[in-house]
């Protein structure tokens, strides 16, 4: 009887030595997992901290958990803006910077958290359209990468495109296909679109406010005189653009805190900045095909006042025909012609860029059909 009472121990020990050895590995039998669950919640209701004695440091459960904890950074110092460089609009950035942090630092670190796959898609997209890094803050803003994002206006998906912006991207938008909401499709349209508008202004957070209230109200901000910075014609942009620009500068620089971009816009007007760091900044439309001019100075050429409201003033250089531009932005080519005289020989022999005259409602349509445009205008001169 003692014989098979040792031999019984023996074996239940091999039994419970086996299982210990399963439990420590990383494929947790589930019954254990919901039991140490239990415990875990008792202890913490309790002010304790459990320790789960079943899972190893390297455990893949362990990993997932940490990775799914909000990654609040409000807790930065981000890069503050100089009285140096920004003037009286310090003090305000600064501000306006600290307190989009705490009030949003922590939604923002869970959208983090959620979307690192679609962060990387954007990345990797921006960098193929050779555009900076920092323009995936404006997905979140935007929409906080959310597909099916709906404004009130009708802007759909996680760059928010109106219908129309998007066709002329190349998007299916019809009662069928939304492309909008393809995650992929929108971005490579938003990179698209971002790097056209930077063709337009050359400043990147007049790009933002572009996309934010269309390049129109821009256009009317810089041809007041104001100036040609961000900060110059701020008071003069809508109240919702002005905040989505500073909404950009503080996402930005919640997630990197090495960002540049406060570096992207050209320095408020009698602000000298440091050669080292921001000499470019100076020529913002000196080496661009397609600039935006603030005023009119060919004075042989005399317009109305409700004319010159309704007009963008552009500089271009290239092969640019009437004609293609007529075609393209379905506009009356005679009215063209009247806002432009000589346009088509002066273009073509000039050696610096020209004045083009268009409404400024088809300002939009010419950016994102630069390209279309010129293709055309080398059939009509083949």
């Amino acid at each position: 009887m003692n014989k098979i009472f040792f031999i019984l121990v023996c074996t239940l020990c091999v039994c419970f030595g086996s299982i210990e050895n399963l439990i420590a590995k990383d494929t947790v039998v589930i019954n254990v997992i919901t039991d140490t669950n239990i415990i875990r919640k008792i202890k913490e209701k309790k002010g304790e901290v459990y320790v789960n004695p079943f899972l190893k440091e390297t455990d893949s459960s362990r990993f997932v958990a940490r990775a799914s904890k909000p990654t609040n950074n409000s807790k930065q110092q981000p890069v503050k803006a100089s009285s140096t460089l920004f003037g009286e609009f310090a003090n305000f950035i600064n501000e306006y910077i600290q307190n989009y942090h705490k009030n949003h630092g922590a939604r923002m670190g869970r959208i983090v958290s959620n979307n690192k796959g679609q962060f990387k898609l954007i990345e990797n997209i921006m960098k193929r359209y050779n555009l900076p890094n920092e323009m995936k803050a404006l997905a979140i803003i935007e929409s906080a990468l959310n597909c099916n994002a709906i404004s009130p206006v009708g802007a759909v998906g996680p760059w928010q495109f109106m219908a129309g912006t998007a066709q002329m991207l190349g998007l299916r938008v019809d009662n069928n296909v939304d492309e909008r909401k393809d995650f992929y499709k929108s971005t490579q349209a938003a990179a698209k679109y971002i790097k056209q508008l930077y063709g337009m202004f050359n400043d990147y957070l007049l790009v933002i406010a572009s996309y934010n209230c269309g390049p129109a109200p821009v256009i009317r901000a810089i041809n007041s005189g104001a100036g040609r910075s961000f900060w110059d014609i701020k008071s003069k942009l809508p109240k919702e653009t002005q905040n989505h620009v500073m909404a950009f500068i503080a996402t930005s620089l919640f997630l990197d805190n090495h960002s540049k971009v406060l570096t992207f816009g050209n320095i408020p007007k009698g602000i000298k900045p440091p050669k080292a760091d921001f000499s470019s900044l100076n020529n913002a439309f000196a080496n661009n095909d397609t600039d935006v001019e603030d005023n009119d100075k060919d004075e042989k050429v005399k317009f109305s006042q409700r004319e010159l409201d309704n007009m963008a003033i552009l500089k271009v250089k290239g092969n640019y025909k009437l004609n293609a531009i007529s075609v393209v932005l379905d506009e009356d080519l005679v009215r063209l012609k009247r806002w432009n005289p000589d346009f088509d020989e002066n273009v073509s022999k000039a050696a610096t860029p020209i004045h083009l005259r268009i409404p400024i409602n088809k300002l939009e349509k010419f950016i994102i059909s630069k390209d279309e445009i010129l293709a055309k205008s080398a059939r009509i001169s083949s």
